[in-house]
């Protein structure tokens, strides 16, 4: 496994974040294949697991979901 470090100094405004969102829900802005797994939050040990030793893992979520 190769590691490759990019640094970006960037500072978002709440505007940023607002836009971005529009972007995304309208389909302009597509993060199809950036987020490759997701686990319930009770699977957390798990996830993290997965996310620090599976090559194919580029992002993953927990769902808190059930907790809301």
């Amino acid at each position: 496994m190769k590691e490759a470090r990019i640094r970006i100094a960037s500072e978002w405004a709440p505007e940023d974040l607002t836009a971005t969102r529009a972007l995304i829900e309208s389909g302009a802005l597509s993060l199809a294949g950036l987020i490759t797994h997701s686990r319930p939050a009770t699977e957390a040990a798990a996830a993290y697991q997965t996310a620090f030793t599976d090559p194919a893992c580029l992002k993953m979520t927990l769902d808190w979901s059930a907790h809301a």
